[in-house]
């Protein structure tokens, strides 16, 4: 496993065991463990039911549960979606089954398949509002259109790439999701906020780009998509696969180091928008749990067997002939 940096502290639930067990009775449930894509052995090593735990330390265990389900349902159409449309270059398929699940969002159509049923069960017991309803159609348009770009045998601009990729991780859900674990009850025109707008476009970024890493070998070494950022800086800055990983390294220590210099500018934006002491300390909570939810993160990538077997490739700052003009390039491009 590669090593990635990570100022933030990773902490685990103290309801991790139970929120474990409820999230496996809800896949088997929803019949998310019939063997496509997951079957148990798979679901038990990716540890999908500890994701949560570490992502949301201090969630309460009824919040907890919940959070859970989302996130695995998301886990579960990723990978349904890779299997069965993005390897296949399936794009009828894969239309369909995006029209589906934006039926079943809506409410117009019953459930027939296991990803149907998690969303329709997860709908009937949240409270979505318009926002949630047009970030979940963004993450299953971001599905739609990795599979048009693979089944064109297309690579995508890197700065395209970056930005869909927090589409296709629903960046913004999770985001959302963080703040009401917290009881974040932060002023709309405050999220409208440039700078708590670059916060959690980099906060997507690290887990998006990490997985471009962590996943090359067992997605896009496979021919299972042509959607990488590895692949993006390669063709498009004339780097080798060595040089492009750590580029795409580089930039995800590159969004950590923003992620701690807008934490420095926060008391300074609660000042302007002249918070109530509730809302700074809501403001205060909500950037605590992204840090958590990064180094949580990180630490359950670490440990899951989802991309398993992980490279083996060792990722550092690339040096020699030629390097300086390509790591000039691609960063001037991605960092800018």
């Amino acid at each position: 496993m590669a090593e990635f940096d990570m100022p933030f502290a990773a902490r685990l639930s103290p309801h991790a065991d139970r929120v474990r067990a409820h999230t496996r009775s809800w896949v088997r449930d929803m019949g998310m463990l019939n063997g496509s894509p997951w079957t148990e052995a798979f679901y038990d090593a990716a540890d999908y039911g500890g994701f949560a735990s570490l992502t949301h330390p201090t969630a309460s265990f009824d919040d907890l549960q919940h959070i859970s389900d989302w996130h695995t349902w998301g886990f579960h159409v990723s990978d349904a979606f890779l299997d069965g449309f993005l390897r296949p270059r399936n794009v009828g398929g894969g239309k369909a089954f995006v029209a589906r699940l934006k039926s079943v969002l809506a409410g117009a159509a019953a459930p027939m398949n296991p990803a149907e049923r998690g969303l329709a069960d997860l709908v009937s017991r949240s409270t979505v509002d318009s926002d949630d309803v047009e970030h979940l159609t963004e993450y299953l348009d971001a599905l739609l259109w990795e599979l048009h770009n693979t089944a064109q045998d297309r690579v995508p601009d890197p700065i395209d790439l970056v930005e869909m990729r927090r589409r296709s991780i629903a960046t913004e859900l999770s985001a959302k999701l963080v703040r009401k674990s917290v009881g974040a009850e932060l002023p709309a025109e405050l999220l409208r906020n440039s700078t708590m707008r670059a916060l959690v476009d980099s906060f997507g970024d690290v887990p998006a780009l990490r997985q471009e890493i962590v996943g090359f070998d067992h997605i896009y070494a496979t021919g299972g998509s042509t959607t990488s950022a590895v692949l993006a800086v390669q063709r498009f800055f004339g780097c080798d696969l060595d040089q492009a990983v750590s580029i795409v390294a580089d930039l995800i220590s590159a969004r950590l180091r923003q992620i701690v210099s807008i934490i420095g500018e926060l008391p300074s934006i609660a000042a302007e928008y002249d918070l109530s002491p509730e809302a700074t300390a809501g403001l205060h909570r909500y950037v605590e749990a992204l840090k958590s939810w990064l180094a949580g993160e990180l630490l359950w990538t670490q440990r899951s067997g989802r991309f398993s077997p992980t490279p083996t490739r060792k990722f550092h700052s690339p040096t020699g002939l030629g390097t300086q003009s390509c790591l000039f390039k691609a960063k001037a491009g991605l960092l800018g």
